[in-house]
């Protein structure tokens, strides 16, 4: 009997497996099947503005299909690896329909790895929206899909050559997903995130990736979004500091001078928390950060090039000042701009929602630009890394 039992389950394994393995009838053959790698979403600076908005093409959308024979093996970096369809169309949705038409197989965004956004679309607070809306609602985008923004034309950057990776999507996927990289000038975004992000406070951060005039692409800073709008522009260093805010540095390295001569600390970990001075009302915001990590770099004069324990005082000191200095250019950015993109008041809410009431009507106004924030940094030096 409990042979029989072990034929009939061993039957059965085999039987679903093969109908897992053949598929369905009516389903299309990979080799039959387009799997777009990047989508570009541009404003149409073209469209004409006198037909009705739902025949106006305000959308210019490229799309980046490689060449799978080309991709594979000894050829993956190989030229003309990949092809580009640039469709204007009034939404999203209307974009497939047309890239459907221009190619001989079904197109597919079960593999989309990047999504790139331009400039002047993140302008446009409505055009924007619907781009966010039109994505989400393909189901077949993931909502983990990398989300970048550009400056200028975001079509022309996924057409260009990339040496490191032509396909620029397998670029951004490589790229994130490398966890030996040094988390330090660039926050990864996703989909599903940024719209959770501002339905949650209205604000959210978009990484940038550009070209560099050698054609090598670079991607740090970040694009501030607020109510689906394009704010500003931030630089590497701003989004380090709100890196050092969110505890999310990892391998960054820290440089102060000490005694004429350069001193390089590398951060292995790195956590931060954000409380409030609450005597009844919130007064101020205080940013805790703790770091831990190694001297990898001195030359000194000293024939011993031994640390003392005054010596290791007064670097932590120096390098408590330089994070300090770090972070601040962050929190400084925000309050020129007017933009609480470190979350301060998402903060404020959940650790004291009732003192949040008498700030949330004027946050975006005047009360964040206002509102004290004090950064108190502890470091720790767990080896000098010098011998006797």
């Amino acid at each position: 009997m409990q042979n029989k039992l072990k034929f009939i389950a061993m039957t059965m394994l085999i039987l679903n497996t093969s109908f897992i393995l053949t598929g369905c009838w009516d389903s299309v053959e990979i080799n039959e099947r387009n799997v777009v790698m990047e989508v570009a979403i541009d404003k149409n600076q073209d469209a004409d503005l006198s037909q009705p908005i739902n025949k106006r093409d305000s959308y210019q959308i490229t799309y980046t299909i490689p060449d799978r024979a080309k991709l594979s093996g000894k050829d993956s970096l190989a030229k003309d690896v990949k092809s580009s369809i640039v469709t204007t169309t009034p939404t999203i949705e209307t974009s497939v329909d047309e890239v459907e038409s221009k190619s001989q197989n079904t197109i597919t965004f079960s593999h989309t790895q990047a999504i790139v956004l331009g400039e002047e679309l993140m302008k446009d607070s409505d055009l924007f929206r619907g781009a966010i809306d039109g994505l989400i609602r393909n189901m077949e985008i993931s909502r983990t899909t990398n989300l970048l923004a550009t400056r200028g034309k975001a079509g022309n950057l996924t057409q260009e050559d990339n040496e490191q990776n032509p396909i620029l999507g397998l670029y951004v996927m490589k790229y994130f997903n490398n966890t030996e990289r040094p988390v330090s000038y660039a926050k990864e975004q996703l989909v599903g995130n940024m719209i959770r992000e501002l339905e949650d406070t209205n604000i959210s951060t978009i990484p940038v990736i550009n070209t560099d005039e050698k054609g090598a692409v670079e991607i740090s800073g970040a694009a501030v979004i607020r109510n689906y709008e394009l704010v500003d522009f931030i630089g590497k260093d701003v989004v380090r500091g709100q890196l050092f805010v969110e505890g999310k540095i990892n391998q960054v390295p820290i440089v102060v001078e000490y005694k004429g001569s350069s001193l390089t600390y590398i951060i292995d970990t790195e956590h931060s928390k954000i409380t409030f001075n609450s005597d009844g009302n919130v007064a101020d915001a205080n940013i805790e950060i703790l770091t831990e990590g190694n001297i990898t770099e001195y030359v000194s004069t000293d024939t011993k090039n031994i640390f003392s324990i005054e010596d290791i005082n007064q670097i932590t000191i120096l390098l408590q000042d330089e994070i300090r200095h770090q972070v601040m250019v962050a929190v400084n950015k925000s309050k020129e701009i007017n933009v609480d993109f470190l979350n301060i008041g998402l903060q404020m809410y959940r650790k004291h929602p009732k003192q949040w009431q008498s700030y949330s009507q004027n946050w975006e106004d005047e009360g964040y630009k206002s509102f004290p924030i004090k950064i108190q940094v502890t470091s720790t030096i767990k080896n000098t890394g010098m011998l006797e």
